[in-house]
């Protein structure tokens, strides 16, 4: 009788197993994506010499186009061929590097046991029948990360399938060789989290299918809500669970959801390159990904100038104490509060029977269509049929009015000088037009004069072209000036607002408007608000009905005016929001309770709220410290992830020029440690500049150092300075805090931006100061 093999022996066997079945796999579809190579490059190669390319006659030119719509679409099937066993090659080395990372032994109830194997992607043996390994996201798979062994159960299509859960083993393998191998009674145990946390971090997010937390594959697998709301502490993996809820989505519904019905709006450039790795690395493509500040340039930024919300975080921090200053962050806060969403929203039924601002049509010293007329126009639409039909009805009655405008015209003076002065082409098209209306035969005697009426026509349409331009783009609505009004006005203000009062501050806001909506700038808290009143009165067209998901991270970083927006601008779509009130860094939402209106966006019964406590990303050192910035109120429910590591260090300095020297030496000993990604953080822009001047003249050329900026895309390997806003959501192996100081965090409300600077850290923390440091900061470490 055989000797049994020992678990280990037993798993090293079943991995070789598997990679014999990925290889196999893996040189068909090599040797398949060779020949479909080929297939495509000899059809383009041959394609113009099968089409026989003739245009004698209506017959000939049939003909050659169907030759070449049948080349064309041989091609486009060959290139799709090409692209599916493109992407299989990729899976396949994948899958030969690490095919699976845990195993289970389920046996439904009163049948055998079933060994299952789960990794990121599915394997299938040869016969077409056998699971090598079976997708994470499947439904057998949540049985791994939601249950220890004993009974369990999980959701089939057709309910629910129970028995029990005999094994939890977890392996990693890299390179195809297992370098660990643990059985747990946990749901994810800590060896392997201990073993993946003390990683190095990358430039990029990574997968965390392997390390799925119980909490956090509720979130990923929820279908049942419409409005998800995650908050999760710093390091709590709340990012990386939605990256993963995006991933599980594409592989539920995947005959019905595609790449493009999701959106992700990222709160800076550098994080929207940190983790745009994450779904290819799991087969998936790419959702949609843009920042709030793009969404804003695309409506605005051609006719404005729109102050971003870092500008605005620079301007308040350069203003600070200052009675200008004070004013302006009164403004802030209040133009991103429910309150004034719901004088804007009063603003916009008053606006249903009166007060909507137009632009009369001019050209030169000449009225087309006036402010007035136009008004009335728009009025005589039945108020029932909303702005979108008024606005419609209005553009269709200018259209005419501009052609009608330009058959006045045709025999003015300065139409027949432009005629005089009509290029060759002109010319050449107007006998073109002519012939083809008839023109240019014996029976015909005024050919000259239709070709002069066509130039002087084309001449009066190319002169109030940008008119044309205008109309068609429902720029003869005026929202900057229909919007001003609340400002001029008193009486409309507080008839708009649903208490009757003025908000603190309106004389200094009703100032500002002037001055800066005067030279087309908008200041940032205007933007959204101008949004809002444009879309409405042009009836929400833009409205981008075939998204499907759309995902919110850093959530507390929106005004509860910004969240209203989204869901207005997105009616159709499930949204997922997350994000951490600790980490509430810019005034627009600070008094808005962390995640300002998202919860009361959608009814209750649709609405789920939840919570991740512990902080896998830092050393229990670093969250114990952290943890000590926080008021006590705020930091009761974080729990560090037993992870060992060094204290963090607080570091006087009697000047700047010291910090240098101190953090440029800090630099060289970490990189000789082997940390691959280093944080500077500075408090803002400018201090981040000024920083990697002074660590430039200090660092030697070995030693990589970049100026990470709002307009950077990707993170950079070796020594990143950045400013603390761009920091937000990314992890460095070191992080070293420039000047916290009193003078640069001292306020209340600087105390959590001074937390989420240093929780991007996951092995090492050093906080530097001169002078006083800041209150925030615990010196008893």
């Amino acid at each position: 009788m055989a000797e049994q093999m020992a678990p280990r022996e037993e798993e090293e066997q079943r991995l070789r197993d598997t990679l014999e079945q990925v290889s196999r796999r893996l040189r068909k579809e090599m040797a398949l994506l060779g020949e479909r190579r080929d297939d495509v490059v000899g059809i383009r190669q041959e394609f113009w010499d099968d089409v026989r390319m003739s245009f004698t006659d209506s017959t000939e030119v049939e003909e050659t186009w169907r030759s070449i719509m049948q080349q064309a679409e041989l091609l486009a099937e060959r290139e799709r061929s090409h692209r599916v066993a493109s992407e299989a090659v990729e899976r396949l080395t994948k899958q030969f590097d690490s095919p699976y990372f845990a195993r289970i032994d389920f046996a439904e109830r009163g049948g055998p046991d079933e060994v299952i194997y789960i990794g990121r992607a599915s394997l299938v043996g040869e016969d077409g029948d056998t699971f090598w390994v079976y997708d994470w996201r499947a439904p057998i798979s949540s049985l791994f990360y939601d249950h220890e062994p004993g009974p369990a159960a999980y959701a089939i299509p057709d309910g629910i399938m129970e028995g029990e859960l005999k094994l939890k083993r977890q392996f990693v393998i890299r390179a195809g060789q297992m370098k660990h191998m643990f059985d747990t009674s946990e749901t994810v145990g800590d060896e392997i989290l201990q073993a993946v946390l003390s990683e190095g971090s990358d430039t990029s997010m990574k997968s965390i299918v392997a390390t799925i937390q119980k909490e956090q594959n509720r979130i990923i697998r929820d279908e049942k809500h419409r409005m998800l709301i995650v908050q999760g502490a710093a390091g709590s993996g709340k990012t990386s669970a939605a990256l993963q809820r995006i991933a599980y989505l594409l592989y539920r519904f995947r005959d019905t959801l595609k790449p493009d019905q999701i959106i992700l709006f990222s709160p800076n450039p550098v994080f929207k390159g940190y983790v745009s790795r994450v779904l290819p690395d799991l087969g998936e493509a790419n959702m949609l990904q843009m920042t709030f500040r793009e969404l804003v340039e695309a409506r605005l930024g051609r006719r404005f100038e729109v102050e971003d919300l870092f500008s605005q975080t620079e301007a308040l921090a350069s203003m600070a104490g200052t009675e200008g200053g004070e004013a302006r962050e009164r403004a802030v806060r209040y133009k991103g509060s429910e309150h004034y969403f719901t004088t804007v929203e009063n603003y916009l039924k008053r606006l249903q029977t009166e007060g909507v601002k137009f632009r009369p049509l001019r050209f030169r010293n000449m009225t087309i269509a006036s402010a007035e007329e136009m008004a009335e126009r728009f009025y005589a639409i039945q108020e029932a049929d909303g702005f979108g039909t008024r606005a419609a009805g209005l553009r269709r009655w200018l259209n005419e009015r501009l052609k009608a405008w330009i058959e006045s015209q045709l025999d003015e003076p300065w139409l027949e000088e432009a005629a005089e002065l009509a290029e060759t082409e002109d010319v050449q098209r107007a006998f073109v037009d002519v012939r083809r209306s008839g023109g240019f035969h014996d029976d015909a005697f005024d050919d000259e004069e239709q070709m002069s009426i066509r130039i002087r026509r084309r001449a009066a349409e190319d002169a109030i072209a940008p008119l044309i331009k205008a109309v068609r783009s429902y720029r003869f609505i005026d929202p900057v000036a229909t919007y001003h009004e609340l400002f001029y006005s008193r009486s409309l203000f507080t008839a708009c607002a649903p208490d009757g009062l003025l908000p603190a501050g309106w004389d200094w806001m009703a100032l500002r408007a002037e001055e800066t909506l005067g030279r087309k700038t908008i200041d940032h808290e205007d933007a959204t608000p101008l949004m809002y009143v444009a879309e409405a009165l042009e009836g929400f067209r833009r409205v981008e009905g075939d998204i499907s998901h759309v995902f919110v991270d850093e959530a507390q970083d929106y005004s509860p005016f910004q969240a209203a927006y989204l869901r207005r601008r997105y009616p159709r779509a499930r949204m997922t929001v997350l994000g951490d009130f600790n980490q509430a860094i810019y005034l627009q939402s600070q008094q808005s309770g962390g995640f300002g209106g998202w919860t009361r966006l959608m009814a209750p019964e649709y609405t789920a709220v939840w919570k991740l406590t512990t902080s896998y990303r830092s050393t229990k050192p670093i969250v114990e410290f952290t943890k000590k910035i926080l008021l006590p109120e705020d930091a009761a429910s974080i729990r560090p992830f037993e992870r060992a590591g060094e204290a963090p260090a607080v570091v006087p300095c009697r000047d700047v020029a010291q910090i240098g020297e101190r953090v440029a030496a800090a630099i060289g000993i970490l990189t000789a440690r082997g940390y691959g990604t280093i944080g500077v953080i500075a408090k803002t822009s400018k201090e981040s500049g000024d920083a990697y001047a002074l660590l430039s003249e200090r660092l030697t050329g070995e030693i990589a150092i970049t100026h990470v900026t709002g307009v950077s895309a990707e993170l950079p390997r070796g020594v990143s300075v950045i400013p603390s806003y761009l920091a937000k959501g990314i992890e460095f192996d070191a992080v070293l805090v420039w000047d916290a100081s009193a003078d640069r965090y001292g306020r209340e409300q600087d105390r959590k931006l001074l937390y989420t600077v240093c929780t991007r850290a996951l092995h090492v923390l050093k906080v530097y100061y001169v002078g006083e440091s800041s209150p925030w900061l615990p010196l008893d470490e």
